[in-house]
């Protein structure tokens, strides 16, 4: 028996409001009870309650029998799971976090932009662990993270612009820039130096220092960055971690598809082939989408002044 057209709109409707109730899930909260959700969703307790029994049938959610809350369970674990398993970034991308772990003794991690903040999505702790609070699959925003600045400094600029302009710019930590053109004046730094820095502004006490991977192109695919105590790294030893992240980058880079990796020792950025450059007197107040016509011998070196 074929199915009407309005059947089949319905039948639509009740999808994405089932994956909005899971989409709740997605975040740092543990468990939910039906009335939470139903506020959260604007969803009557009937509908929800429906909704989460389904999800429990199907093991994606589990039910607590004491308080009666769902969480995330062991299939949604499982289905997660594909995506790293499948996914050609996140294969290619183990070794050489296992590498740079060995290396350097810190912590290595793979970010992407999702929407309009930073997914972490791959995380190996080093020796010198500090303990961040923020898990593998855990989103973060774009404007107080190395890896969020660096894959601003590396997207469509159009994008980067819609993105900083969207973003809401709260503080994570007493010491987050939150100031729209200081982090613009960031963005185009780690342009022409191709890594950036930030120090406590999503953990107290822990350092990130973050380079570009490029896919095909000059456009970054995703951020790999090298976290540590920020006691025991000094500015003047990021340079050198930024060298060894870009070796490491550029590998990655080339196991994705990416044919050339303009950033690493003695490299200039004018070396990045169709990439744009802004005026850094826009940086204050303007958009990061006004190039400006680069001249021969302008490039500067990567290797520049440590950012906080």
């Amino acid at each position: 028996m074929s199915t009407e057209p309005g059947d089949r709109s319905e039948s639509m409707k009740s999808l994405r409001t089932a994956l909005r109730v899971l989409r709740e899930f997605g975040g740092d909260q543990r468990d939910f009870g039906v009335a939470e959700l139903a506020e959260r969703c604007g969803i009557s307790k009937g509908q929800i309650s429906k909704i989460l029994a389904a999800f429990g049938e199907s093991g994606l959610l589990i039910q607590d029998p004491q308080s009666r809350r769902y969480a995330v369970g062991a299939r949604m674990f499982a289905l997660g799971s594909r995506f790293v398993t499948h996914d050609r970034l996140c294969r290619e991308a183990m070794p050489t976090m296992r590498e740079l772990v060995a290396r350097t003794g810190h912590s290595a991690r793979l970010s992407v932009l999702d929407g309009d903040d930073v997914l972490y999505l791959l995380g190996i702790e080093g020796p010198l662990f500090i303990d961040t609070g923020w898990r593998a699959g855990t989103w973060l925003p774009v404007h107080s993270t190395a890896a969020g600045r660096i894959l601003l400094a590396f997207m469509e600029p159009s994008r980067a612009d819609r993105v900083l302009a969207r973003a809401q710019l709260r503080p994570v930590t007493a010491r987050t820039l939150t100031d729209r053109a200081q982090i613009r004046k960031l963005v185009l730094s780690g342009r022409s130096r191709g890594y950036l820095t930030q120090r406590g502004e999503t953990t107290e006490g822990l350092g990130v220092i973050a380079v570009p991977v490029f896919g095909q192109g000059t456009l970054a695919v995703a951020a790999l960055s090298l976290a540590f105590p920020a006691h025991l790294v000094s500015s003047d030893d990021e340079a050198d971690l930024a060298d060894i992240l870009h070796a490491s980058a550029r590998v990655l880079s080339q196991r994705v598809g990416g044919t050339v990796y303009p950033f690493g020792t003695r490299r200039q950025a004018s070396e990045i082939p169709m990439r744009p450059v802004f005026e850094p007197d826009r940086a204050a107040t303007g958009s990061l989408s006004k190039p400006r016509r680069s001249t021969s011998g302008s490039g500067r070196s990567t290797r520049g002044g440590a950012q906080r």
